[in-house]
């Protein structure tokens, strides 16, 4: 009985290190999906069970996102892409971490609704990897494999079909002086941030076609603003608030209007001073605006 009980301790010992290994190197080996940031999960590797810092906001040299058809070598940042065109991405962290240097990167491509906008491909299978979970559906997350002092991939996005309007980038990654040659899963500094870009506007319905006399009023905003338009067709319309960096700060409507004069008035007392990204969606013809509060 009790050489059964040791061999049983014994077994159970030993599945629990192995688990407990794998959940360790898992994360070394290829980040799991959904850790980029992004609203789906809203994880990023800066987290319990993961890494256990804050993460941080990149300065503008600390990394590079460059997109292209050929060489990537244009910024990701105002880059307007042009519906199933394939592009050739590269992912750079200029942050150099001198001691036993480890690297890591996530990176998901979102629309406006959060769902998958075009398709990754892995053009390295010994850098590189996606991953996909039941949580997050058919959404791809392009990330390292097997981190090492590797800080730059490569890796290809088709973009997605015209009319799908802005796509949103949502990164994370790590910046690793290990404490040894085989770190542990919780160490280094994580960033994390959001690229926006733009579908080329030859690609998206004419928006002229839907409404007419398009006022946004006043701009600069205090208090409350008014959007005011005429509407040539009944449509479902939609109108969403993004700051700068791609997140969405408000919805402001969402609803079925009838032809004719539409006018609604929003307030905007919880909004803090800054500048935003007024999204108008008029069965699926996009106009985007700049809105200042004040």
């Amino acid at each position: 009985m009790n050489k059964k009980y040791l061999l049983s301790c014994f077994f159970m010992i030993t599945v629990l290190v192995l688990v407990t290994t794998n959940n360790v190197n898992s994360k070394i080996t290829s980040p799991p999906a959904g850790n980029s940031g992004d609203p789906v999960t809203s994880n990023s590797c800066a987290r319990s069970g993961c890494h256990a810092t804050p993460s941080q906001t990149p300065g503008a040299n600390d990394y590079g996102i460059t997109i292209g058809t050929g060489s990537p070598t244009t910024p990701l940042t105002g880059f307007v892409y042009t519906p199933n065109t394939v592009y050739n991405m590269a992912f750079i962290i200029n942050l150099i971490a001198t001691t036993n240097p480890f690297y890591g990167f996530q990176i998901v491509a979102l629309d406006a609704a959060n769902a998958k906008a075009g398709t990754m491909q892995v053009t390295n299978t010994a850098t590189t990897k996606i991953n996909t979970s039941v949580a997050t559906g058919t959404r791809q997350y392009m990330g390292h494999l097997n981190s090492n002092s590797t800080h730059n991939w490569a890796y290809k996005w088709t973009a997605p079909a015209a009319g799908t309007g802005p796509v949103i980038f949502y990164y994370s990654y790590n910046v690793c002086n290990a404490s040894s040659a085989t770190p542990n899963s919780a160490e280094g500094t994580i960033y994390k941030g959001v690229i926006p870009i733009q579908e080329a506007p030859s690609f998206i319905e004419d928006i002229s076609n839907k409404i007419s006399e398009l006022n946004i009023f006043p701009n600069p905003i205090s208090n409350e603003f008014s959007i005011s338009f005429d509407a040539k067709v009944t449509e479902t319309v939609s109108a969403q608030l993004f700051s700068l960096d791609g997140k969405e700060v408000s919805q402001l409507l969402n609803e079925k209007i009838a032809q004719g004069r539409f006018v609604r008035e929003f307030n905007t007392n919880d909004l803090p001073a800054g500048i935003y990204l007024l999204q108008l969606n008029v069965g699926g013809a996009f106009v985007t605006k700049k809105l200042v509060k004040q």
